[in-house]
């Protein structure tokens, strides 16, 4: 029986299939097939997988693209870089970069701060930067001066900020640039410093370093602030440098205190104008030369009137004592006929200082001008004019009370209360105009009758300075 049983599980003499072999056959081409069809299910489905994540990759990157047009503008970049080549021939500046920036310029994105002596400063800091992504601070009033500066602030994707106010969305732009490998060039004084040297830097800055978390350069800039005092009424021609280091690498921003920070900042930025001109004997051609001094320098030295002072040529004097000097282009200024004539513009300041800081100190202290108020207009490229008032000024506020008639639209300038409190300083163009800012406008105020604003500004510093003690 079992032979029999074997045998028919066999191949027979003719050639046909037992049923077992039969069977085993259809089995084999069953799970072949079946085999095939697993196979092609795992190419389809590893296929669809990888076209989505190409997929996905590409969209990735077109977002990415277009977030970076949304802060980095190629054409304007280049428009900008030109300019700034034109600039820097004119007024002769060099550009000296320690080897650890030229490093980290290779490395990627950092946070560059820069005194501020002139308002032509973006055309020695950018410069240093050619072939690499760059943008900087720029203050919102800027772009109210004139419609050129507008379109350029717009079309460099430049970040604006509002001066000497809170403004988180600026912080926020920082941080957003610096991430897509965008370097940010920063003026922490947040103005033009009138007197030529580096005015303070609130402390905040620092804390803004840590949080940030990236390298930081230090940029000094010398001579340009007398290339371009912010007070006169021309240009000149002598010597500028824009000298750039490493301040800190993106471990020590990690490890140092913000108090460490905040010193190594300070002493990184310490700079005077009159003093380099004169230790480095750098002469300055011009016409007019002492013109628009009486605008920052409103004090006579000599029998201590204000706003008694005139100026012609390189000679500064004085009408209610006949008190006379020279600004010279080594940066000194001499008297004939002075004994208490401060030997350079910053120490005349220095003076002016100390005169206000006692006056502020009255119990009757208390200022008040007439002027003519401005606002950004619609298109916001430019001022219009609002209309005419008395802007005040005491130990609590700045008040502005219009005094002209008001358009229903701007009925809410009929009086602007801003708390001295909340402005260590403000911007301002010496002797001509104070910009002011609340969350709704940009407020300029240009004086009518005296050049009071730089005695304003030098108040509204003392008054804080006084409340800090």
């Amino acid at each position: 029986m079992i032979l029999l049983y074997n045998r028919g599980m066999e191949k027979d003499r003719t050639g046909s299939v037992a049923p077992s072999a039969e069977r085993k056959v259809k089995e084999d081409k069953n799970t072949a097939v079946g085999g095939a069809n697993v196979t092609e299910t795992s190419v389809g489905r590893k296929s669809a997988e990888k076209k989505g994540k190409e997929m996905s990759a590409c969209e990735a990157r077109k977002a990415r693209r277009k977030q970076l047009s949304e802060m980095f503008s190629r054409r304007h970049y280049c428009l900008l870089m030109l300019v700034c080549a034109v600039m820097r021939a004119r007024f002769r500046v060099r550009s000296v970069l320690s080897p650890a920036i030229r490093k980290q310029k290779k490395e990627g994105a950092m946070l560059v701060l820069s005194n501020h002596v002139s308002a032509f400063d973006f055309a020695y800091f950018s410069t240093p930067f050619l072939g690499k992504k760059v943008s900087f601070v720029v203050a919102e009033s800027m772009m109210y001066s004139m419609p050129l500066f507008a379109k350029m602030i717009k079309g460099y994707r430049a970040i604006t900020k509002k001066q000497f106010y809170a403004d988180y969305t600026c912080i926020k732009n920082i941080k957003k640039y610096l991430d897509a490998g965008i370097s940010v060039i920063l003026c922490p004084e947040g103005k033009v410093s009138a007197e030529g040297k580096t005015g303070p830097v609130a402390f905040s800055i620092a804390k803004l370093v840590k949080w940030l978390g990236y390298p930081v350069a230090s940029c000094v800039i010398q001579g340009a602030g007398i290339t371009r005092p912010k007070w006169a009424y021309t240009s000149r021609t002598g010597r500028v440098e824009c000298r750039m280091d490493v301040m800190f690498d993106a471990e020590q921003v990690k490890t140092l205190s913000a108090a460490q920070i905040m010193d190594g900042i300070s002493a990184s930025l310490a700079h005077n104008e009159h003093v380099w001109q004169i230790e480095n004997g750098v002469k300055f051609r011009g016409k007019r030369y002492a013109e628009g001094l009486e605008r920052l320098l409103y004090v006579c030295p000599e029998c201590g009137a204000e706003f008694t002072l005139n100026t012609s040529g390189d000679e500064i004097s004085c009408s209610a004592c006949g008190f006379r000097a020279r600004y010279e282009h080594t940066g000194k200024i001499v008297s004939e006929n002075a004994e208490n004539c401060p030997k350079r513009i910053d120490l005349w300041f220095d003076k002016e200082k100390q005169i206000v800081a006692e006056q502020v100190e009255k119990e009757d202290f208390a200022l008040s001008e007439r002027v003519k108020l401005f606002v950004e207009n619609d298109t916001k490229n430019g001022y219009r004019e609002v209309t005419d008032g008395v802007l005040s000024l005491d130990k609590n506020d700045i008040i502005f009370r219009a005094k002209g008639e008001l358009s229903e639209a701007d009925a809410n300038c009929r009086e602007l209360v801003f708390h001295v409190r909340n402005f260590v300083t403000v911007a301002n163009l010496p002797g001509t105009s104070l910009d002011m800012y609340d969350e709704n406008h940009t407020y300029r105020m240009v004086f009518t009758d005296r050049k009071a604003s730089t005695k304003y500004v030098l108040s509204i510093e003392a008054l804080n300075a006084s409340s800090a003690k």
